[in-house]
């Protein structure tokens, strides 16, 4: 036994997540071909290399052992179970893109070494989940039944994708697919930009089209936020705006309008390296090319916050509220003592500011401050 599972916020916890397990089916695609792991309180991955020869033994598992954490791998194995990795014999492997708001550059409060997310931090997230079907779609030619998509249980969103035209994909052919959807394996030069020379790109390439685009808005800006950015004198900014209507059409033809003095190719530079750094879709690059990653079975609960890892189209994706449609416990109350806990929304219902306090809450609001290390009392 590890030492995070023996204390009673541990105990507390399992007891209500076995209880979920006896009142619903997790289902999983090709099960026996997965490996599985699980986690304790306070400890994600706790043991890994399981496998099950059924979903009821599956099913068993969750029931019997009331695991915090429940993952699998994307990858198919002969030998699921078996010990070191290259012995299970690996078969192929699903795709899974990964964004979670604290690794999207947001500012998110932390409180003695836990996140508090909100509702914006994760809807940056989605979008995300967006603009990347966007790039499968139009580039690559995937099809939205290509993608199952949930909710991690705590800070992003999963795009699994289980086509079998990806399955055989070995692991340099994943890098540079996330090269080319992070835009890292991109050149200027390459593209046919050339900002010596004043000349925008003309390829048909759907990147070009995509960074003309946003260079274009970024173009739409006042003087002043274009001075920040690229670092030119306001007068040759305003004289440049003087005539934006032509500067932007420009772009379309070809043209990059030269602003007097040296820095015109700088300018430029600058203005389409933001535009690239605006359409880049930012992946966790980790998980997208590592072949024996483990990671949240879709419809399990998370045991940071008690939510479910739910399943959902991209059209229910749209209006997804994880701070009220992933909720689980919503009968009952519990107590507990916080040390310190800032204000918050859960369920629609406004909580906190709390310190030092011992509070009675509904359930699904104890359930969710004790991930962030609240005590049972």
């Amino acid at each position: 036994m590890y030492p995070e599972e023996n204390c009673k916020e541990s105990d507390f916890l399992k007891k209500l997540f076995g209880e979920y397990y006896s009142k619903n089916v997790i289902s999983v695609p090709a099960f026996e071909k997965r490996e599985f792991g699980y986690g304790v309180f306070k400890r994600k991955i706790a043991n890994r290399n399981l496998a099950f020869f059924s979903e009821n033994e599956m099913n068993s598992f969750l029931r019997n052992n009331k695991p915090l954490f429940f993952s699998y791998s994307n990858a198919y194995y002969a030998f699921p179970d078996r010990k070191p990795m290259e012995n299970k014999m690996l078969l192929g492997a699903d795709l899974i893109y990964e964004f979670d708001a604290d690794e999207l550059g947001l500012e998110v409060e932390e409180i003695n070494g836990k996140q508090w997310f909100k509702k914006e931090h994760l809807d940056k997230a989605r979008d995300e989940i967006f603009r990347l079907v966007n790039f499968l779609e139009n580039d690559f030619g995937f099809s939205s039944n290509d993608f199952e998509i949930n909710f991690s249980g705590k800070a992003g969103y999963h795009l699994h994708i289980r086509s079998e035209k990806i399955r055989s994909l070995n692991k340099q052919s994943r890098i540079e697919l996330v090269d080319y959807l992070t835009g890292s394996s991109l050149h200027f030069e390459s593209l046919g930009y050339d900002f010596q020379k004043g000349i925008a790109s003309q390829n048909p390439a759907l990147w070009v089209e995509r960074i003309n685009s946003s260079a274009k808005k970024i173009l739409a800006q006042e003087s002043k936020q274009l001075c920040a950015l690229t670092g030119i004198q306001k007068k040759k900014i305003d004289f440049l705006l003087q005539k934006r209507d032509e500067v932007i059409s420009g772009i379309d033809k070809g043209v990059l309008f030269r602003l007097e003095g040296r820095k015109s190719a700088e300018f430029w530079e600058k203005i389409f390296q933001t535009a690239l750094k605006k359409e880049i879709s930012p992946i966790d690059r980790q998980t997208s090319v590592d072949l024996h990653k483990i990671i949240r079975v879709p419809s399990t609960l998370h045991g940071d916050t008690g939510f479910v890892a739910k399943k959902m189209s991209l059209d229910e994706l749209k209006s997804f509220d994880p701070f009220s449609d992933a909720i689980v416990f919503r009968e009952g109350t519990q107590r507990v003592f916080i040390k310190k806990a800032p204000k918050f929304s859960l369920d629609g219902k406004e909580f906190g500011p709390y310190e030092e306090e011992e509070v009675e809450l509904p359930l699904f609001a104890a359930v969710y401050l004790l991930g962030k290390g609240a005590e049972l009392r």
